[in-house]
């Protein structure tokens, strides 16, 4: 590495940039004997203090000191876990959620959505090398991260210094390998399959060993010695999944020839990454670095299992290209520079041609299936579509893309000021592009019998049945503006659109105070954000296409865009006096509290009472803000906040030491929720619409507590505690329903959802001594809220239910956890087992009335699913083939093959009985139907509402 420094006359000294890992640091000094000492642990953001006592030189050579890692870190003031590149490679594991979610106060919720302390899935931020990679749309990881790749895995729960922004409840950083002065290279390959005799799985009775294939290549070297380096690895992974049924039917709905078992989930994957590093200097460096993923999958449809053809293939394509740059003015600052641009690109269809002939039915089969025709030798009275029935066909009309695109710089600063004092501030700069673009193929004609697919076009003039389709003038159609939204200007009433460039700005300055022994952490942090949007001005009549106001229809596109709602829009004349009364478009519909929320001089209103005056609580309509407004949009507000954040280290004896910390933390709501369905295309008729996104959204905040103790209990014994609590505010939610008048009302999101979380770690660790290292941590923890997802009160509405008025325990509530792992082995051998235990996560029950209808019989979430249990192994033998290294190894997840129950039939809380079932039973024994193609108690078995089975794999491993 070539890095040093000179201590000054106390004998202090820092060294700062270093990478993660185990480095030799040798001191010397003339007149004393110099001092090498190894295997000194480097972790990212923390000191690592090493301070020796030299000799009067007496012998020649060096004197060697192999130097064990501490158990406990003093410069900690929160919560995380480090997981090192040589850790990964014995865990049982195949992908970094699979690391993540072994760690304490992190829970998985039924769907597989990562939760850290109690927070919602998209409240973490993942990293690699310190640069955002986080999907803004939806929050999950834009890029896939191999584990071989990884040097250190850093994982921080609940509060985190001012560098780390836009989240709340968690931080994963990955931090990737480099090349070095020695050329490496490997070649790691496994196979495997599921395994299982449950009846519930459908064709796992069969071991197939070649059903999972999976193959990673890794290559690091010089290119020029000393100056120019490389690391480069690859990555295939293939599956056919666990999930099968027994395919019968075509798309289009005829019998196949042979029938057979055909799996459902299947997955492949693909990813490359390459960094390059170029030492400009001694002091100086620069590293290129592209990360490529690509995932092509489909997900397992139990209704579609006998017909399984014509469902949607899922292609996911992630990209990210870096440029890094490093200079070291002096051993006690220094400065980096990040450039990158990282996208996600999201398509689900059938076939990758919209106009591909296959779409079209080859004969009456889809007028049949859309009429219910009975086959000749069916009697008249027959169900077609009978109840507790597979579908026999279907052809996916849907085709969904949508891209996100985030270009960033970030600048960060680090200076070792004096023996006390490490102040490190910086700024980021993020720009994104969302495109979204989502429809289903149309039937160009519906006097026919055979399905021929339309496309709807954005910016068609007229529509499948020739209505013509409000658009902007033709020079204005289909062109990007800053004054136009893009779904105004790419328009049709059937495909849903956007393209929108929201931008982010943060920075913040923070101050590592180490004074003797005692940590403080002390920094603030700022973020802006521009959603770069547009609402509608009257959020009584949003749909500019097709207005509730009928005095609009004659007014274009282009005259909506500049509306002015003082404008005269019509008059009558009174009947009875004959008086001419005029009316402006902002006083259409009288509703209440149209403008500002509250009472002027001169505004209408009823006059309960009959005082002649408005009196609180009487309604009013807030027409003097509207009347004065021009514009269909108005433009989104910025947002912007400070965050003050600290944390404290203090050492309570030469092993034991307790931390505090504290902070506000903010977050932009995911931007599928500020962008969804922003065209608000709703009928004319009466009715309920909505969810739609809110782009002025406020941004979801929390306040977290944290006071922990670590402590060494011996020499290879440590333990910690640490209890924590968060108030989150501002969640995102369902609002009140927007009337529209005539009976019609629409919903958005709105900010007001509340949560808390109050939990307790505890966690014991032995170091690898005598072939032996284990690790167990508990976990309490207390998960409430109002809703546990943004649509969830919108659900609870639509089915007449009240709008949650208490906090109940959350989807993700689990009370208690319990993490296990043992590794037993040597440099020959070794045996890696990990076990997870977790209390039963909470369910709404439900009871069948005697109409078969579903009843709520308790409030939501008041009871509890059984309590879930895994085990997974590892073992390998490490072997010598020549000059190569090699590793036989064998992993086994879910050893017991135990049938975790993830989501529950309400009337039972289990996977596997319900009242339904028994019920259909014996209304088939009685009124039987010959058009059902398969049997009851197959449409009750949901094998994917259970864990995943037991999987086996063996692998072999070459390194040189």
């Amino acid at each position: 590495m070539g890095l040093g420094t000179a201590s000054n006359t106390e004998g202090r000294y820092a060294i700062l940039n270093l990478p993660p890992g185990e480095i030799t640091v040798l001191f010397s000094m003339i007149g004393y004997a110099d001092l090498q000492i190894e295997e000194v642990t480097i972790s990212i953001d923390q000191t690592t203090p090493l301070s020796v006592e030299l000799s009067v030189e007496a012998i020649e050579g060096l004197e060697v000191i192999v130097r064990d890692e501490k158990l406990i870190r003093k410069d900690r003031t929160n919560t995380e876990a480090r997981v090192t590149a040589e850790e990964l490679d014995v865990m049982p594991v195949t992908d970094v959620h699979d690391v993540i979610k072994l760690q304490g106060g992190v829970t998985q919720d039924a769907y597989g959505g990562i939760h850290i302390r109690g927070g919602r899935s998209s409240e973490v931020v993942y990293m690699v090398d310190g640069v955002s990679m986080t999907d803004s749309y939806d929050g999950g990881l834009s890029i896939a991260v191999e584990n071989n790749s990884i040097q250190e895995l850093q994982v921080i729960s609940g509060t985190f210094n001012a560098e780390y922004g836009r989240a709340m409840s968690g931080i994963i950083n990955m931090v990737t390998k480099d090349g070095g002065d020695t050329f490496r290279g490997s070649v790691k390959t496994f196979s495997g399959d599921h395994y299982s005799t449950h009846s519930i799985y459908r064709s796992l009775d069969k071991y197939r060993p070649l059903n999972q294939k999976n193959v990673e290549i890794q290559l690091s070297g010089p290119i020029l010695m000393d100056k120019f380096t490389f690391f480069s690895s690859g990555r295939y992974f293939g599956t056919d999944g666990w999930l099968s049924g027994f395919n019968q039917f075509s798309m289009y709905g005829d019998t196949l020839e042979h029938p057979n078992w055909q799996p459902m989930n299947g997955v492949q994957k693909y990813s490359l990454q390459n960094k390059l590093t170029f030492s400009l200097t001694p002091l100086s460096k620069i590293k290129l670095k592209m990360i490529h993923s690509y995932e092509v999958s489909q997900g397992y449809d139990h209704h579609r299992q006998i017909a399984q053809a014509g469902r949607n293939t899922n292609f996911q394509d992630g990209r990210f290209y870096g440029v890094n740059l490093s200079h070291t003015f002096s051993p006690e600052a220094f400065i980096e520079m990040n450039l990158s641009t990282h996208s996600k690109q999201f398509k689900s269809q059938l076939f990758p041609d919209e106009s591909d002939p296959r779409y079209i039915t080859p004969d009456s089969l889809f007028f049949a299936h859309l009429t219910g025709a009975l086959p000749e030798n069916i009697t008249e009275g027959t169900n077609y579509f009978p109840s507790y029935a597979f579908s026999r066909w279907g052809v996916d009309l849907n085709r969904f893309h949508r891209e996100t695109v985030t270009n960033q710089i970030k600048i960060d600063y680090t200076h070792q000021i004096n023996a006390f004092n490490q102040v490190k501030g910086g700024m980021e700069l993020q720009f994104h592009t969302l495109e979204l673009d989502s429809y289903a193929l149309m039937d160009s004609s519906e006097n026919d019998s055979v399905f021929t697919p339309y496309i709807p076009k954005l910016g068609a003039e007229k529509d499948v049945s020739g209505g013509l389709i409000p658009q902007l003038p033709l020079e204005k159609r289909l062109m990007y503006s800053e004054d136009i939204p893009s779904w105004v200007s790419h328009f049709h009433v059937n495909r849903s659109y956007y393209r929108n460039h929201p931008r982010e700005f943060s920075a913040y300055l923070q101050d590592k105070i180490e004074y003797g022994d005692m940590i403080i952490n002390l920094g603030v942090r700022y973020d802006y954000f521009d959603p770069n949007s547009w609402m509608p001005v009257n959020p009584h009549d949003p749909y500019i296409q097709n207005p509730r106001d009928p005095h609009l229809d004659s007014l274009s596109i282009e005259e909506l865009l500049s509306i002015n709602w003082g404008d005269t829009s019509h008059y009558i004349i009174d009947f009875e006096t004959q008086d001419t009364l005029w009316y402006r478009y902002g006083e259409y519909g009288n509703f209440s509290d149209m403008g500002n929320g509250s009472f002027n001089e001169g505004e209408i209103f009823i006059d309960s009472n009959d005082n002649g005056k408005w009196d609180p609580g009487e309604t009013f309509t807030d027409n003097s803000e509207l009347l004065n407004e021009s514009g269909w949009y108005r433009e989104t507000m910025v947002k912007s906040q400070w965050s003050p954040r600290f944390g404290i280290a203090y050492p309570i004896s030469d092993k034991g030491v307790i931390h505090f910390s504290y902070g506000y933390f903010f977050q932009i709501p995911q931007f599928e929720n500020l962008y969804r369905d922003l065209g608000y295309k709703m009928s004319e008729g009466s009715g309920t619409f909505g969810v739609y996104g809110n782009p002025d959204l406020r941004p979801q905040k929390t306040i977290s507590y944290e006071l922990g103790l670590q402590q060494e209990l011996s020499q290879h014994y440590a333990m910690e505690v640490t209890g924590y609590f968060r108030d989150v505010r501002d969640w995102v939610s369902t609002g009140i329903p927007i009337d529209l008048g005539g009976g019609a009302a629409y919903y958005t999101f709105v900010n007001k959802d509340y949560s808390n979380v109050r939990g307790i770690l505890t966690a014991l660790d032995r170091k690898y001594a005598g072939k032996v290292s284990w690790h167990v941590d508990y976990t309490f923890q207390i998960v409430e809220g109002s809703n546990s997802s943004p649509e969830e009160e919108f659900g609870a509405l639509l089915n007449n239910a009240e709008p949650a008025r208490a906090i109940i325990p959350l989807d993700w509530d689990q009370r208690h956890s319990l993490n296990a792992s043992l590794f037993y082995g040597d440099e020959k051998w070794g045996v890696n087992l990990i076990m997870q235990y977790g209390s039963g996560y909470p369910y709404t029950p439900y009871f069948l009335n005697s109409s078969q209808n579903i009843s709520m019989f308790s409030s939501r979430n008041s009871m509890r699913k059984l309590a879930t249990l895994n085990c997974d192994i590892k073992l390998f033998k490490n072997i010598q083939l020549g000059k190569m290294k090699g590793r036989v190894l064998m992993n086994i997840f879910n050893v017991f093959d135990r049938r975790n129950e993830n989501i529950v039939w309400g009337d039972t809380g289990r996977s596997g009985q319900t009242a339904e079932l028994k019920n259909a039973l014996l209304i088939d024994a009685e009124y039987s139907e010959p058009l059902r193609p398969n049997s009851i108690t197959d449409y009750f078995n949901h094998p994917e509402w259970y864990s995943e089975p037991r999987q086996i794999q063996v692998g072999l491993e070459l390194s040189w």
